[in-house]
């Protein structure tokens, strides 16, 4: 299992307790792109104590994509697990998503139920494949004037009827993914170009293409908080627009006209800077929440090895 955190917050401790009472778990390496004395201290404490964590440090926030790469390359499991550090999960979360790879022998990815600590669930879980006039009805969200018109169909899908057993998507949420080894293998892993976000879409999207299939695991629910990282919201904005753009580029300079993807990317850059001071303002409020929050303290089917 491979989690990156850079300034997580206290819900990394959630996480990390609820990952290591997972029976299946192998390994837990944990890549740590930005952390302050007492968690870097308290990590290590934690490897020496638990033969099955594993720190990396790259040194510098070399961004999420490449982080797990970089954990990648040392797991020893069959199965690699990428989640969220921001994430935390029932006893059996692992074995249910284990059991889900034993049903078909075409899965490569399978993604859980991302949901709001009271249960709600998170729009970004399950997608359609991400192309540049979807991005665009999203965006502009023309599928209110045109609700049952196949055309102007969302990205997201959350608001369709829900899915409470396992069932094939296109895309899956890079918050909580599992997928084989040997299959992330001979995808090359992540695409190092994508800093933050858009990553997932792209692995699915190359999954598909390679004929393997993507299962959304209905079934299992994870709980995401959301939003705990130190990263101001306009540092993720840019890379999440920055990682789009290259994204719809990669993917579709053979099948869309040029000048539409360069009218994409300048929407998508126009979107960001009008909506900047906004981006602004809500991560203030954030920072101002957690700081005034209370910090909170943690103690520390199918086999395989994660």
């Amino acid at each position: 299992m491979v989690t990156v955190t850079y300034y997580t917050g206290p819900v990394f401790w959630t996480c990390l307790a609820s990952t290591l009472a997972q029976s299946e778990l192998l390994e837990l390496i944990v890549v740590v792109n930005g952390a302050d004395r007492p968690v870097r201290a308290r990590l290590a404490e934690m490897a020496e104590s638990d033969p099955r964590i594993r720190i990396v440090d790259p040194g510098r926030n070399v961004g999420f994509a490449p982080g797990c790469n970089r954990g990648a390359q040392l797991a020893r499991g069959d199965y690699l697990a990428f989640i969220n550090p921001d994430c935390s999960f029932a006893p059996g979360t692992f074995g249910a998503v284990l059991n889900i790879f034993d049903q078909r022998p075409n899965i490569w990815i399978v993604g859980g139920r991302l949901q709001h600590p009271d249960g709600r669930e998170q729009r970004g879980g399950r997608r359609e494949f991400l192309t540049p006039w979807r991005g665009f009805v999203e965006m502009t969200r023309l599928d209110l004037l045109f609700p049952n018109h196949p055309y102007f169909k969302r990205h997201h899908l959350f608001d369709e009827a829900p899915l409470l057993e396992p069932a094939r998507v296109p895309v899956v949420s890079g918050a909580f993914m599992m997928i084989p080894r040997s299959c992330f293998e001979q995808l090359g892993g992540m695409d190092g170009n994508f800093f933050l976000h858009v990553d997932d879409s792209d692995l699915c999207l190359r999954v598909h293409l390679q004929g393997g299939e993507v299962w959304y695991a209905g079934n299992v629910p994870i709980s995401h908080h959301r939003s705990t990282s130190g990263a101001s919201r306009i540092f993720v904005e840019w890379h999440k627009t920055r990682g789009g753009c290259y994204y719809f580029k990669k993917h579709f300079r053979g099948s869309y006209p040029a000048w539409s993807l360069h009218l994409l990317s300048v929407f998508l850059w126009a979107r960001m800077l009008i909506m900047a001071p906004k981006f602004l303002l809500l991560g203030r409020a954030r920072k101002y929440k957690m700081e005034a929050s209370p910090q909170e303290t943690v103690s520390s089917s199918s086999q395989a090895s994660i």
